[in-house]
Order: structure tokens, then sequence, then C-alpha cells
């Protein structure tokens, strides 16, 4: 499978709140109109939890079966479709900083979570930092096709198993691991 992980950042001054209202009742709706999704999930990043992450507001999956599915998406963001997509954009992100990788993903669990850790990894070994975590639960590598610095971004669910205070710590540990608000 084919994931483009999006990472859109939040409009300078926008709430968390106000960005993922925007979001979800405004521009996903008009996306799911005007696009053919395979598969499309927004995890929204809680800026208290998050602060080397203020300005994101979202990590967007959007899943492809194949490389001609991707295409097809490309030729409708080329059209109308896309320019309207654009204008909406505007409202409510800082599409400056918006950027987005392709990987060639294994689910290695079907389950849906509401809460997801991201975890950028600039070598195999780090892929795997947080699998001894109690209460996450690995769902993809996240591979990235054409990878630079990073070679792939590990995606974890959070179980019901996992604590607050191991969270915290998670996070004072691993500053640069992303808590995130799953929608589907």
């Amino acid at each position: 499978m084919i994931k483009a992980l999006a990472f859109i950042h939040k409009m300078d001054g926008l709430s968390d709140s106000d960005f993922r209202n925007y979001y979800e009742n405004k521009h996903a709706p008009l996306a799911s109109s005007l696009l053919s999704f395979e598969g499309y999930e927004r995890n929204y990043i809680d800026s208290a939890l998050n602060p080397l992450f203020a300005s994101l507001g979202s990590i967007s999956i959007f899943q492809y079966q194949s490389m001609e599915s991707l295409d097809v998406i490309g030729k409708q963001m080329s059209s109308d479709a896309g320019e309207t997509l654009r204008n909406d954009e505007v409202k409510f992100m800082n599409v400056s900083k918006n950027y987005f990788v392709l990987t060639e993903s294994k689910q290695l669990t079907e389950h849906e979570f509401n809460k997801k850790i991201f975890y950028m990894a600039k070598s195999h070994d780090v892929l795997n930092l947080l699998d001894s975590y109690k209460g996450l639960k690995k769902i993809s590598d996240n591979l990235i096709i054409e990878p630079n610095d990073v070679i792939g971004i590990a995606e974890y669910g959070i179980t019901k198993e996992a604590s607050l205070d191991a969270l915290e710590h998670l996070i004072q540990e691993y500053p640069q691991a992303m808590i995130a608000s799953c929608v589907f």
C-alpha cells in the first residue's frame, strides 16, 4: 500500500480547536466530494502535548493501492477540483509550511485507534525505538519511497493499556514523537 503522509500546518494565530473544526466541517467534506480517495484520515496534533510541533495541525494520511491510483488524484488536483481545494486551504492552513512524503506501508494491524504516535526515523533501528512501550501497537513503519534524511515514519496506535504517566514519560524522553487524535 502507498500512503501519502501530509504534514499540514495551521494558519498563524489559529487555535488547535478552530483548525480541527474547519478541517472536519468544511475542508474534509469538500475534499471528499471532489476527489476519489481510497483512504483518508486526519490525525490532529495537540500543541500542548507536542510543543516542538506547535504549528502542526494534522498529519493527514491518504491511502492508495497503487501508483496508478495516486496518479488519478494527481490528475484531479490538476483540474478545477484542485483549484477549489487550494483556495479553501489558505483559509485555515499555513500552506507554505505544508509538505508530504510518499511511503510504502505494510499495515501490521487493521485495528483503528483513536490516538496515535508518529516518530520520524533516520535509521532502521529507530523505526523500532518505541516498540517496547506498554500500550503502543505498531501500525506501520511507513518507509519513505525516496528517502533523504528520514527513512521512515513509525506509526503506533495508543491502546487502552497506555497510561498518561507512560505517555508523558515517552514525550519527555523522545520529544520528537508526535501524539495525535485520529478521525477516519
